[in-house]
């Protein structure tokens, strides 16, 4: 990608030149066509909405309950913002483990 000198101004402030930046739930990069970054930002947001209810996933409550917090929260998090982008097929392997890894739990 061809580097340019244009500035940009937003309010009298100059904006800052960035390689990636998150809109609307999706990693955008300039450089980086491949997706295994933004797969791997929605991995782990995954695991972080899952390590914040740990206590309930392994506590004694029943498996209803466990499955409406998993679908309320944490797949929520690892698919946030999916529906605006194409996922590949490989990308989309990527995420079934982890999604298999938290289905066992609930």
């Amino acid at each position: 990608m061809m580097k340019t000198d244009t500035q940009v101004y937003v309010n009298n402030t100059q904006t800052e030149d960035v390689e990636s930046y998150i809109y609307l739930g999706q990693r955008y990069s300039t450089r980086d066509k491949n997706q295994d970054k933004e797969i791997q930002r929605r991995i782990t947001a995954g695991w972080t909405e899952f390590a914040k209810h740990r206590d309930i996933f392994k506590g004694n409550i029943g498996a209803c309950l466990k499955r409406q917090i998993y679908n309320s929260c944490v797949l929520p998090a690892m698919t946030y913002g999916a529906e605006t982008c194409a996922l590949t097929t490989q990308a989309k392997n990527k995420l079934q483990p982890h999604k298999q890894r938290w289905k066992g739990v609930c």
